[in-house]
């Protein structure tokens, strides 16, 4: 990506989408970022003083708060960059299933406790595996009340066919924190079975997750 000198965002914007976000300076990631916040002058005049004394955004890291407040146009948003910083430090922090890597129903089970076991809403994720058992695709499917009027296989074995997958695993959570299958849970678990062996997919998992906890049907022998 070539270095501009003065900061268009419909431009950027653009290279983002032809090239990705990694292809920024840290000028023009910085100019991004600001430009959530402050108007485009007050963008530009913050890029000019960061680059007057630092070379690159890990210096941020170490500057005081009182340096930080040199950089900003007014002390009204004196936050902004305490909630940058909160958000970077929470983001590293995040569990993270990476496409390609063999899991576990353990590890699926941990991570998606992590992810979705405090939502408020049940949600049902789709992962999907090859004859490895390498994700290939994870996929949030369904939102809201889950049974067999809003949750149907075709939808969930749609997305296994569209990736190829070999093998599949459902994962959702109960807001409760109740990990115990209902009766719905077990019909629907029962049917993906079925489903799955007409398309010659197999149902690896349908696991259940809490805030702090999760089941397995596979590990209770639910599924064989």
């Amino acid at each position: 990506m070539t270095l501009i000198n003065s900061y268009d965002l419909d431009y950027l914007a653009s290279q983002i989408q032809h090239f990705g976000t990694h292809e920024l300076t840290d000028r023009e990631l910085l100019y991004c970022v600001c430009c959530t916040a402050f108007s485009k002058r007050e963008a530009d005049k913050i890029i000019e003083r960061f680059f007057a004394q630092y070379e690159n955004l890990e210096q941020m890291q170490y500057l005081t708060d009182q340096e930080v407040r040199s950089l900003l146009p007014n002390e009204k948003k004196a936050w902004f960059f305490e909630v940058l910083s909160e958000f970077a430090k929470r983001y590293e922090k995040r569990p993270s299933c990476a496409l390609g890597t063999v899991y576990s129903s353990k590890k699926i089970g941990e991570y998606m406790s992590k992810m979705y076991g405090s939502s408020k809403q049940e949600l049902l994720v789709g992962v999907y595996l090859d004859t490895k058992n390498q994700v290939v695709l994870q996929k949030n499917l369904f939102k809201g009340t889950l049974n067999s009027a809003t949750v149907h296989p075709r939808e969930i074995l749609k997305e296994a066919v569209k990736c190829s997958a070999a093998r599949f695993m459902v994962v959702h959570n109960h807001p409760s924190g109740n990990v115990t299958p209902s009766k719905n849970d077990l019909a629907l678990t029962k049917r993906l079975v079925g489903c799955g062996k007409m398309l010659g997919i197999t149902l690896l998992d349908h696991i259940i997750v809490g805030d702090t906890s999760y089941l397995s049907m596979r590990e209770e022998e639910i599924i064989a």
